[in-house]
């Protein structure tokens, strides 16, 4: 069936080619055989019938795009198979470019092998040998979708990615939102915009971020407790009938709090205090509360009146001027409390108003302190980093040798080799040394995966000198024998190279800038030879470079003893 992926016993393969239609790494499929293979016709990386099939040193077999694979960052490494099968130590083969050929016996043996497609659909048979071309130009080939790697029939990408790819771009229906498809379902569990349905009261429509509001505020069934003093909770819909039972009740209690915060007010504005913005605000939201309770009692008074007059009116026309007479009655009896109460409400805000304006101009006085409270942060911020970086400096002056020579121990090579060869960082500088106390200053450089031509083939080793102090006293270009060292940790074979500087060379003129341009050997020590058992120039990912400057007949251009020099006095 077009479009699905090859299968085995109901589980998928991994498309052979890229959407760009290049080959991936790896064999052919076993399916290419019915009749099965011999064992020594897999690649012992992969696991696959050999493609283009190469034969290491320890006689294993090896697809040759596995075996560039396995070298991709190494130059030298342990035979995997050799390591699968548990070989001694010193019967280990070691797979390298140079020690790997091709297998062309097994070549010939698989080339008339008889073989089938095994891509959904196709019916082609054959043999081996024209087994790669017939996949390259197969209908029915399978590609990896760019997006999700799935493995789809070639001409069917475009469907698929407006259909099944787990990995197109979609948006969503409720708030519009682009995403890919795999991630959908978990944006809507907790999309703000999807419609919902109150659970307490059963209204639906109700957009996510609005549904803890409504429950919190509008719904008729959420549970609330009574705002003025009452210990009681019922349903919002039921206010109304608390309130109509107990209004005699509650508007005592409005009256002894509103009395109480005028009291406290006062108090306060008698002694000459400010009120701290944290107890000033407690103050104001109260009084406000109290103001919105009183609005509301006014509200329901009149909704209490007028459902009793029509009730009563309702009951008898006879009896209807005396309900309009009663309700009127009532009114009249709650008016002038809630007169008293607004004017009680008046007064206390008037009075937190001046205590508002106190605070803001201590808070004003305040905001210019804290901004220079500031300013003096940022100074002293300031100063620590100058000091800190006059330790560092102070730091490295006293580490730094003086008697022209430097060990400088690289530590983490591998780390840095692999920075080097994916551009990272391709060198290193080492710490800087001198010739004296008052002589050149220099530096090594060195390129963990080789420069120029030494590049992915040597470690490359430079020596660079640096602008100092004292420049102006030597002897200039630069003309010591300078001595260049990879140390052996096992002390049996240091690799040493020499040189004496070219005058001509702008590498040893005094220098105008930081450093000159570096100088030494671009093919200082092969990879492989740093990788060889045989050798111990890496160990535990460390290496240890050594640098020797001649310092002969320096010490006259530095040390200005007058014993040296005629006076020229009698």
């Amino acid at each position: 069936m077009r479009g699905k992926a090859v299968t085995v016993d109901n589980m998928a393969l991994p498309p052979v080619f890229s959407e760009s239609g290049e080959r991936q790494t790896g064999g052919y499929f076993r399916l290419i055989l019915p009749a099965g293979c011999d064992p020594k016709f897999l690649c012992k990386h992969c696991g696959l019938i050999l493609r283009d099939p190469i034969q290491s040193q320890c006689g294993h077999r090896f697809c040759r795009s596995c075996r560039d694979e396995i070298l991709i960052t190494n130059a030298i490494v342990d035979c995997p198979a050799c390591l699968e099968e548990q070989v001694d130590e010193h019967e280990m083969g070691q797979l390298s470019m140079n020690e790997m050929f091709p297998d062309n016996a097994v070549k010939r043996e698989m080339s008339n092998m008889q073989v089938c497609c095994v891509f959904p659909g196709c019916n082609w048979k054959g043999r081996f040998k024209d087994y790669e071309s017939h996949e390259r130009n197969c209908q029915f080939k399978q590609l990896a979708c760019a997006l999700c790697s799935q493995p789809v029939t070639d001409g069917q990408l475009e469907e698929h990615r407006l259909h099944s790819c787990l990995q197109r771009d979609v948006a969503c229906d409720y708030c519009n939102t682009h995403l890919v498809y795999s991630r959908l379902q978990s944006h809507l569990e907790t999309c703000s915009q999807v419609l919902m349905t109150c659970d307490k009261c059963g209204r639906s429509g109700i957009r996510r971020e609005l549904l803890s509001s409504h429950l919190e505020e509008s719904c008729p069934k959420r549970i609330v407790s009574c705002p003025v003093g009452c210990v009681d909770k019922f349903q919002q819909d039921k206010f109304s009938a608390h309130l109509s039972e107990l209004l005699a009740e509650h508007l005592e209690w409005t009256v002894t709090k509103l009395v109480g915060l005028e009291n406290k007010v006062e108090q306060t504005l008698g002694a000459g205090t400010i009120i701290p913005q944290s107890q000033l605000t407690p103050i104001m939201e109260d009084i406000k509360n109290l103001e919105k309770k009183v609005q509301n009692f006014e509200r329901q008074i009149q909704q209490l009146i007028q459902s009793k007059s029509s009730a009563v009116g309702g009951a008898a026309g006879d009896n209807s001027m005396s309900a309009e007479v009663a309700a009127k009655a009532s009114l009249k009896l709650v008016e002038p409390i809630l007169g008293v109460i607004h004017n009680e409400v008046d007064t206390a805000i008037h009075a937190l108003q001046t205590l508002e304006g106190h605070y803001r101009q201590q808070q004003a006085q305040l905001d210019e302190i804290e901004n220079q409270f500031r300013i003096q942060q940022q100074q002293i911020q300031l100063k620590d980093a100058a000091f800190a970086d006059l330790e560092m400096r102070l730091a490295a002056q006293e580490m730094a040798r003086h008697d022209g020579t430097i060990l400088w121990k690289v530590s983490g090579f591998e780390a840095k080799k692999r920075d080097a060869i994916s551009g990272q960082t391709t060198s290193l500088y080492s710490p800087a040394f001198y010739s004296g106390p008052c002589g050149y200053k220099m530096c090594a450089r060195i390129y963990p995966n080789g420069d120029g031509i030494g590049k992915n083939s040597h470690i490359s080793l430079f020596f660079v000198i640096m602008r100092g102090h004292f420049d102006a006293l030597l002897p200039w270009p630069f003309s010591q024998k300078v001595t260049l060292m990879m140390i052996d940790q096992n002390h049996k074979e240091h690799i040493v190279d020499a040189f004496k500087p070219d005058p001509s060379s702008s590498s040893f003129k005094r220098p105008t800038t930081e450093m000159n341009i570096a100088s030494g050997c671009p093919l200082f020590l092969p990879l492989e030879k740093l990788q060889s058992r045989q050798h111990g120039y890496l160990r535990d990912d460390t290496i240890f470079v050594k640098i020797i400057v001649d310092t002969d007949g320096l010490d006259r251009y530095t040390e200005m003893n007058p014993g040296r020099f005629a006076t020229g006095y009698p």
